[in-house]
């Protein structure tokens, strides 16, 4: 008996701090992908930079790309134990980030402003960076179910050198994204107005679903007797 529970620590223990292999790296940069949500980021910064000129736009996506990588990067390495400071458990984290990403699918459903997204004096300045960072970079980007994607990842596969891979998966994406951003106007014209509403109602229907996935996961981590 005392065997077999030594070896089973042993294997708990090496699947701790087992590497991350190649084919971990192609799943972790899928995963983070999808949930960074390219088909919501697309009318958002259209929306966000239909008054600029095309320079600011690209310009726009720059920045917002580098506020990506480094928000993913910060997330990796000072993640947890921020929210150990805070006092703040992943699943509260969870439920109070789906909350702001619903108020914001609703108002991509109605094809609204979000107050989230930028304030009055916001839209009046129209600084040629306003919008980047907040709300484009986050959190329609690197939002909360990103962040918790991230922070569970990172608590799953302890170890520096896996933060690494972590980080050069998270960083890939972010350019990804930049790349998506950049030639946003290009894509614009491509799908014209009537296809930019239809991917804005489908980015805010996928976004809503994400939301609510992410509520539900925090509350049932939460409330795990509501899963009875």
């Amino acid at each position: 008996m005392l065997k077999i529970l030594e070896r089973s620590y042993t294997d708990d223990k090496y699947k701790l701090w087992s590497i991350l292999n190649f084919t971990d790296f192609v799943n972790i940069f899928i995963a983070l992908l999808v949930v960074s949500n390219p088909l919501s980021a697309l009318p958002a910064v259209l929306r966000i930079t239909r008054h600029q000129s095309l320079n600011e736009k690209r310009r726009t996506g720059i920045v917002a790309a580098f506020s990506v990588g480094i928000i993913y990067f910060l997330s990796i390495w000072i993640g947890m134990p921020l929210l150990m400071i805070f006092g703040i458990k992943l699943p509260s984290f969870q439920i109070a980030g789906g909350l702001v990403l619903l108020t914001m699918a609703f108002s991509m459903l109605y094809a609204e402003e979000s107050a989230i997204k930028q304030t009055p004096e916001e839209i009046k300045e129209r600084r040629s960076d306003s919008g980047a960072i907040v709300p484009l970079a986050i959190p329609i980007i690197a939002g909360p179910g990103a962040i918790s994607t991230i922070i569970v990842t990172v608590n799953d596969h302890a170890g520096a050198f896996n933060q690494l891979i972590l980080s050069s998966a998270a960083l890939l994406v972010a350019l990804v994204m930049g790349i998506l951003l950049y030639f946003a106007s290009n894509l614009e014209k491509f799908f014209g107005h009537s296809g930019i509403n239809v991917i804005n109602r489908i980015g805010g229907l996928i976004l809503a679903a994400i939301a609510i996935q992410a509520i539900t996961n925090g509350a049932l981590a939460s409330f795990p007797g509501w899963a009875h």
